[in-house]
């Protein structure tokens, strides 16, 4: 074939694939019923508002779009129409029924190449398989059993901080959201795998493992366009580029740690017969694989190997990272409000020991009230989104306006996109009261009556979510912040080191603490550290 028919013949082709393309994308636009409902118009014909929502947190823009189109509505991302509620009609069934509203494909799949496959991204079966084998790790007798882990890893941290105080000759100059990282992630070493990773240290050791974390929280503030454009269209992944490669690089690090535990610790498990004869704090670990080599168990219920492994690396990356991040915004809370934290400390000072029990620590009031409010406003994750999986219908408390037309329902259709407003929800002021963006833990003594309605596991809020993919281990984390506030704030007056104004969050997945100054740092929260005076 002559060489100039081949050029017209790869044209054509490269044509018919455009046009193909194209008649889709307007097909999808045109017949879609949400269409129909009230929202925004998007900002570029093919893009919609994909570009501004990678690139920031969109709750401040959904909350303005509430105000003018009300609390359940529609706008675009690429060819697809989102569907967006604040009614707590809607989300409590979006978050309950799990077999229609799932997370979406590329999310699951984004995600699992740092994670992998766990219980956080698992769905349907599997994802029940999973949860009733790691379920009992975080039931609250074995979290009680925790503890201490906690308390060591706190008074650690504590000393280190003292030194430093007494390096510089009365205050020290130190960044919290680091600090808390290296102890959240030493906390889960311990907890989850009965494991030393040692980087509670001033000088650490250098380890592959704790390495490869601190890559990954280091890596971005900001999104980039690339990352985006392999979120929504996979084969892209396919192709090297330095973000995955890093993260590459730091899941194989974890896989390659987790699988040698397992292994220990199915070989430790096999040579005891006696149940008694183990530590009765086990670790998450030793649970998951005990409860996984039970004989009652089919060979369908079994998890294999590389579910574990999924398993024991989301605990790892998911597990101390969120917990970093809230006592990290804590912290930072207290010292914006220095009367929080003066009344905090008193609370805390009236405890006559340096290591109480946990349901002392439960009985401190005002600590539960300042740890509520710092959830409710800084959520580590600030949304989530949710795909329908089958065709169905919301039911609304709220009616909305639809071509004229009252509906206390809406149609949502297969494969509709739904955002989660996990942030927006827990500042809602039609929900909490006109001072909802304000930091004030007292409000916790007298709740509004309409906060009730929201669908989330803990103290009225979707922080750790709903339904049957709420968050396992939020005891572990809510105790584990409280045990390392008591012993530090106990210990030291902190404030920032920089304005307040200045510390911003990513524009990430995650909300990590930021200078806004300085975004190319990476996160961090510069504070000031000096030893309590004496009463």
């Amino acid at each position: 074939m002559p060489d100039s028919d081949v050029l017209l013949l790869s044209c054509g082709v490269t044509l018919a694939v455009v046009i193909w393309h194209s008649w889709s994308f307007a097909a999808r636009l045109l017949r879609n019923r949400l269409r129909s409902l009230p929202g925004p118009a998007s900002p570029s014909l093919f893009l919609g508002y994909a570009w501004r929502f990678w690139t920031t947190d969109p709750t401040e823009l959904h909350e303005e779009w509430v105000q003018q189109y009300g609390r359940t509505l529609s706008y675009r991302i690429l060819s697809d129409h989102c569907l967006f509620t604040m009614d707590t009609k809607a989300l409590k069934q979006i978050l309950m029924r799990d077999d229609v509203y799932q997370k979406p494909p590329n999310v699951r799949s984004f995600m699992a190449q740092m994670l992998g496959n766990g219980t956080v991204l698992s769905e349907g079966d599997q994802h029940r398989r999973q949860k009733r084998i790691v379920n009992p790790a975080f039931g609250t007798l074995q979290i009680r059993a925790f503890t201490d882990i906690f308390f060591s890893k706190a008074f650690q941290l504590r000393d280190i901080f003292s030194l430093e105080v007494a390096r510089t000759r009365g205050t020290a100059e130190v960044d919290m959201y680091e600090w808390a990282h290296r102890m959240t992630l030493d906390v889960i070493g311990e907890a989850a795998f009965s494991y030393s990773i040692g980087s509670l240290q001033i000088d650490p050791t250098p380890n592959e493992l704790c390495d490869a974390f601190h890559l990954v929280s280091r890596s971005v503030t900001r999104m980039s366009i690339w990352p985006m454009l392999q979120f929504f269209f996979p084969i892209l992944r396919m192709l090297p580029e330095e973000q995955s490669r890093r993260f590459a690089n730091a899941r194989r690090a974890m896989s390659q740690f987790a699988k040698q535990l397992i292994e220990d610790k199915r070989r430790e498990l096999s040579q005891q017969d006696d149940k008694k004869s183990r530590d009765r704090r086990a670790d998450f670990l030793t649970l998951v694989v005990e409860a996984n080599m039970k004989a009652n168990l089919s060979p369908v219920q079994e998890l294999s190997d590389q579910t574990i492994i999924d398993e024991c690396t989301t605990y790892l990356a998911a597990g101390h990272e969120t917990t970093a991040i809230t006592l990290s915004w804590f912290m930072y809370n207290v010292a914006r409000y220095p009367h929080v934290q003066d009344l905090l400390r008193k609370e805390l000072q009236s405890i006559g020991t340096d290591a109480p029990t946990i349901e002392q620590i439960s009985s401190l009031r005002y600590l539960d009230n300042v740890l509520r409010e710092v959830v409710r406003l800084h959520p580590a994750i600030p949304s989530s989104l949710r795909m329908a999986m089958d065709d169905d219908t919301l039911p609304l408390s709220e009616p909305i306006n639809v071509g004229g037309v009252m509906q206390d329902r809406i149609w949502v259709p297969k494969g509709t996109p739904i955002v989660i407003p996990i942030l927006a929800m827990n500042r809602d002021k039609a929900l909490w009261g006109d001072d909802a963006f304000e930091f004030r833990p007292e409000r916790w003594d007298t709740l509004p009556d309409a906060v009730s309605s929201i669908p989330g596991i803990w103290a009225n809020n979707l922080t750790f979510m709903g339904g049957p993919h709420a968050c396992l281990g939020y005891r572990f984390s809510l105790n584990q912040i409280k045990v390392a506030v008591f012993t530090l704030l106990r210990a030291f007056e902190f404030e920032l080191a920089v304005p307040a104004e200045d510390v911003g969050k990513s524009s990430t997945v995650l909300a990590r603490p930021m200078r806004l100054s300085d975004p190319d740092k990476g996160p961090q929260l510069p504070m000031r550290v000096r030893a309590c005076a004496l009463d």
